[in-house]
């Protein structure tokens, strides 16, 4: 005889009124809690509390599978390795290529009315645009057309100054025509619509070598100025769309990146291959890093990476405080830091490894003052400090473990080797995650294989550098 918590009874006044509770057996316990009380989507761990979602009256995994007898499990675990021992059996996946190939006899299609496959209206022959062609109506003949299609798209003068305003606007940051995907009447009137006729013509002449035309425009005076600036030529342009001066550019998110690994010597410059996930652990080019079209990676997303589901005629740039926190707390970032002390350790004094650390990571040697403001920070770092004074603390304790247990036993002499503790954090049972570890709470965890490397403050020295405006911008 049982009574609920706060309850009273008496039976005097109410006979039989007793409460009397039963436990019901494990196996319809456990099926009721499936049922009614939590969401089987996550497995239970065994003395961890857990908040469940309520029961969604389905079952899968271990919550379907513990209701079956002995002999089922059984059976299906037998299945299993069978299924994993045919999985490892089964040859290396071999490389291949996704391709398209005409038909052997190609036939013309129906005009969809207003875009309704239902509704077809007469069938027109395979041919170019009218409103581009010449004379009459240009038709394809040979197989499908796609070739003579790219042909007729090649012979039209638009094509010829679309291509060459891309290729300016890749090298100056800005194009002849700003609006790169649209040369119609909606589009930017082209700033200088002589120099866009005379860049067609070369690259017109020199049989469309876009080789040939990188060679003209760098051997160019406007590709070679400076970003220096003029006052006189901002009042009369400050939009610089009258190249004045050399527009100073963020790299983009691939050369961040590139530019981080290639600095600390772990840049993996192998070419081809299958693409990898963007982790702090990966040194592959970004150019092989995964892009989904169902969820961009946060990284390349933060640093304005286009997005995969349309096309991107130019890339914008934008300032935001979380990107300065990226280089403030990324592991990546740390980790490039201190792959570069390695580099710069074997130089004798400390103002040889700045010099070397100028040199490597701004291509340039130091200012005295550079120096100077080196030397300060590296006597300073807080993180060395807390390492001098924990490395003092263990010393003085080790002095007195030694000194007691020299009373203890004064006729032997310890043979242990001391308990010391390392100087530097210890990261070895860190866990690297994706490129956005250390930025954002909660990253997922992306690859375990190797332990990040201890924080040092030599490291913290050189993030700065790395995080530098002049670091990421391009003069």
């Amino acid at each position: 005889m049982f009574k609920p918590n706060e309850v009273v009874t008496n039976d005097d006044f109410c006979p039989s009124c007793s409460v009397e509770t039963e436990a019901m057996p494990l196996e319809r316990t456990n099926l009721w809690m499936d049922v009614f009380v939590r969401d089987l989507d996550d497995p239970m761990l065994p003395g961890v509390i857990q908040k469940f979602k309520p029961g969604l009256l389905a079952f899968r995994g271990w919550g379907l599978e513990r209701q079956l007898s002995a002999e089922r499990r059984a059976y299906l675990t037998a299945l299993r390795e069978d299924i994993e021992s045919f999985r490892k059996a089964m040859p290396a996946q071999y490389p291949y290529v996704h391709g398209v190939a005409d038909q052997e006899k190609p036939v013309d299609l129906p005009v969809s009315l207003r875009g309704n496959p239902n509704n077809l209206g007469e069938v027109v022959p395979r041919g170019f645009l009218s409103v581009l062609s010449q004379d009459s109506r240009l038709c394809f003949t040979r197989g499908s057309g796609r070739l003579e299609l790219a042909d007729a798209i090649l012979r039209q003068p638009l094509t010829l100054r679309v291509i060459v305003n891309r290729i300016w606007k890749w090298h100056f940051g800005s194009g002849i025509v700003d609006t790169p995907s649209n040369f119609g009447f909606n589009g930017e009137r082209p700033i200088h619509p002589e120099l866009l006729e005379y860049l067609a013509g070369f690259f017109m002449r020199n049989g469309m070598s876009i080789k040939k035309l990188h060679r003209e425009i760098m051997l160019t005076s406007v590709y070679q100025l400076s970003n220096e600036f003029n006052q006189a030529n901002y009042d009369k342009d400050s939009a610089n769309r009258l190249y004045w001066r050399a527009n100073r550019r963020r790299m983009d998110v691939e050369q961040i990146r590139d530019s981080l690994l290639s600095a600390s010597g772990a840049l993996d410059k192998k070419m081809s291959g299958p693409s990898e996930a963007l982790t702090s652990q990966s040194t592959r080019r970004t150019l092989y890093g995964k892009v989904s079209r169902y969820k961009l990676d946060d990284f390349l997303q933060l640093f304005d990476f286009p997005s995969p589901n349309i096309s991107a005629e130019q890339r914008y740039a934008t300032n935001v405080p979380l990107q300065r926190l990226f280089f403030m707390n990324s592991d990546f970032v740390q980790q490039q830091a201190e792959l570069l002390v390695q580099r710069i350790e074997a130089e004798p004094t400390l103002e040889a490894r700045i010099q070397k650390a100028y040199r490597l990571v701004f291509g340039r040697a130091p200012t005295p003052e550079e120096v100077r403001l080196g030397l300060d920070y590296l006597r300073n770092e807080p993180l060395k400090e807390y390492e001098e004074r924990k490395k003092a603390e263990e010393e003085k304790e080790k002095k007195k473990a030694d000194k007691k247990e020299m009373a203890d036993k004064p006729g032997e002499v310890s043979t242990a080797a001391p308990n010391v503790m390392p100087d530097q954090p210890n990261a070895a049972a860190m866990d690297p995650n994706g490129m956005m570890a250390g930025v954002v709470p909660g990253a997922d965890k992306t690859d375990s294989k190797k332990p990040l490397l201890p924080v040092t403050h030599w490291g913290r020295y050189l993030k700065i550098l790395l995080s530098s405006t002049e670091f990421m911008f391009i003069n």
